[in-house]
């Protein structure tokens, strides 16, 4: 290969190697992450469903495909608080199925079959969302998560309502929800 030809080779690499990092950096700093669809455990007959987000960072907006108001009711395995919160969230999810739904994210990345087996030992009849790739990303979506349990309640059109940290007693939780579905 000649002078010139190794020149232009090299030019080229550099122009490609500069139009991948500007893509990266590009897609990287995107506000619109877009639709996601999360594998839940707990879905209708006990077993698993979709849950399909659309976030937007532009718009501040984290919606559910199926357009109704929802909890994100972050979770952990090994969490006292979190299991003194499930038979009320429990409750939610059967009082309001058809106006509201009950997300759970429990954090752990555990596989499908463990998943199942902590739903079964901690009575949870809510969906749940167990995958590390999908409670990443819906972690991220709402600022960080650093403790559980923390619940985010959202409004039919994915705008944040209500954000608690903590055992919140189940009479606050329900007066958001009802408000939230009233309005």
């Amino acid at each position: 290969m000649g002078k010139e030809q190794r020149k232009n080779l090299g030019s080229f690499v550099k122009k490609t190697l500069f139009f991948i990092f500007l893509t990266l950096v590009v897609g990287a700093c995107s506000t619109n992450i877009g639709e996601k669809n999360h594998i839940a455990l707990n879905g209708k007959n006990g077993e698993a469903d979709t849950v399909t987000t659309h976030f937007s960072a532009s718009n501040k907006t984290l919606k559910l495909a199926n357009s109704k108001p929802f909890v994100l009711f972050f979770i952990s395995t090994n969490c006292g608080a979190c299991d003194e919160a499930v038979p009320y969230m429990n409750y939610f999810e059967e009082k309001y199925a058809d106006r509201f739904e009950v997300i759970g994210v429990m954090n752990g990345g555990l596989r499908f079959d463990e998943g199942l087996a902590v739903l079964k030992k901690k009575n949870i009849d809510f969906k749940v969302i167990t995958e590390i790739k999908s409670v990443d990303y819906l972690s991220r979506a709402v600022g960080g998560i650093y403790g559980t349990p923390v619940f985010y309640i959202y409004d039919k059109d994915g705008i944040l309502k209500k954000k608690f940290l903590g055992l919140t007693p189940q009479s606050k939780l329900e007066e958001s929800i009802r408000n939230i579905i009233q309005a």
